[in-house]
């Protein structure tokens, strides 16, 4: 029978410190993040690969109709960074994970804020074209909720918050397990 690793964190603690309050700025950003005035180059890094994975999303899905289309974007993009969480839970990289749901909370806040623009259609768009057609005022005009695009893309928004606190939260509960676990050692 394999022996258990009880340590969590192989590195020495401060270096855990530390990227916790890099990713607490993270958070902090994510907050009021807005690509297209982004001076954040960490974040906009970040971003670009969920765009990059948004319209990935869309060419996969080609064959299907235009509304899972349209909807494959912002969900490949969540979907993606929702994978990555689950690699490094399943690798046991715990502290990697803390970062996976601050990605989580970016990329689900990009959608939300794609989402709750259905009605209003400011955002800036790229795509091919003059006229490039806005993924979810599309969705939610056939599905009958574009009226709803605000509270959808808040709450999309909202649980993306949820899930960035929480993975802060798991990180410091992964910093006080390596302090006790080191204070243990030396007594």
């Amino acid at each position: 029978m394999p022996k258990k690793n009880k340590n969590l964190l192989p590195l020495p603690l401060w270096i855990y410190i530390i990227g916790w309050l890099f990713f607490a700025y993270l958070f902090i950003q994510i907050l009021g993040f807005k690509a297209e005035n982004s001076n954040n180059l960490f974040l906009s890094g970040l971003y670009f690969i969920d765009f990059g994975v948004h319209e990935a999303s869309h060419l996969v899905v080609f064959f299907l109709p235009p509304i899972l289309v349209a909807s494959a974007g912002s969900i490949g993009e969540m979907g993606f960074t929702i994978l990555i969480l689950a690699a490094t839970l399943k690798a046991k990289s715990y502290y990697a994970s803390v970062f996976a749901g601050i990605w989580i909370m970016l990329s689900m806040n990009s959608a939300g804020r794609y989402m709750a623009d259905a009605r209003s259609q400011l955002l800036p768009l790229i795509g091919p074209g003059e006229y490039v057609k806005h993924d979810w005022n599309y969705v939610f005009s056939q599905t009958g909720l574009l009226k709803y695009d605000n509270l959808i893309g808040g709450t999309v928004r909202g649980i993306g918050d949820i899930i960035g606190f929480l993975a802060l939260a798991f990180g410091l509960w992964l910093i006080f397990a390596k302090f006790t676990q080191t204070r243990k050692k030396s007594i």
